[in-house]
């Protein structure tokens, strides 16, 4: 199948997720490594493991690999409920410009059908910028996007999508001492709790995980101890 018959060139916006990096890997089999970039945000609110995954993907699939940061408005800072718009319009405007100046056809990313059925008000960004995205356009989900990624050949890379540490701050001002200890926390527990998620609700963390899991009374201690640095209070969903 040919998923990119209409263009001779793409960057992709590559967040370190199974779901960019899968349709990298499309493009980069497609249209050659030479004809391929990928351009990854590197604001606070982008958990540095990620990055470095992008550029571990981007490395070894061969490709030009951009760093970038935007300024998202005013809105994204005050937590507004569709802040993840102002977050996209400002990231995807900013691979706008990479992808001018160096000549790139097309804007690429990773959504794909599974999205659908979330609330995702970043993706009328897609609509509006003319951002191109393969797995959407044939019908893919995130099953295939797993099988498409795990073809890159890397043992150091680090599957673990999520997403970004904004979605996080569930109450008040999004601030970038706010993101760097919830960063914090996940980065201690990541490895051992795949998957665990903090929200922050003030001096409250709610401690979640994205696939529900049986805690023992040793596992809750654990996380208790790391959590209690940075939060007065946890809680478990």
């Amino acid at each position: 199948m040919k998923y990119f018959k209409n263009y001779k060139s793409c960057i992709v916006a590559l967040s370190g997720g199974i779901d960019s990096a899968a349709v990298l890997k499309l493009a980069v089999d497609e249209l050659g490594a030479d004809n391929v970039a990928a351009a990854t945000c590197v604001n606070p609110h982008v958990f540095n493991y990620e990055i470095k995954n992008a550029e571990l993907i981007a490395n070894t699939l061969r490709v030009k690999w951009y760093t970038f940061t935007s300024t998202p408005s005013e809105e994204f800072f005050e937590n507004v409920p569709d802040k993840c718009y102002y977050c996209k319009k400002s990231v995807i405007g900013e691979i706008i410009k990479i992808a001018e100046k160096y000549g790139y056809q097309a804007v690429c990313d990773g959504s794909n059908i599974d999205d659908l059925d979330d609330y995702r008000p970043g993706m009328k960004i897609l609509k509006e910028y003319g951002v191109f995205s393969p797995l959407l356009e044939a019908g893919m989900g995130k099953k295939d996007a797993e099988t498409i990624a795990g073809k890159i050949d890397h043992p150091d890379i680090f599957f673990n999508t999520e997403s970004c540490a904004a979605t996080r701050i569930k109450t008040g001002r999004i601030t970038e001492v706010r993101l760097e200890k919830i960063e914090k926390i996940e980065d201690k527990l990541r490895y051992t709790y795949p998957g665990i998620r903090v929200r922050d609700y003030g001096e409250t963390a709610k401690i979640e995980f994205k696939i529900k899991r049986s805690l023992t009374e040793l596992d809750r201690e654990v996380i208790d101890n790391v959590v209690k640095k940075f939060f007065e209070n946890v809680e478990f969903e």
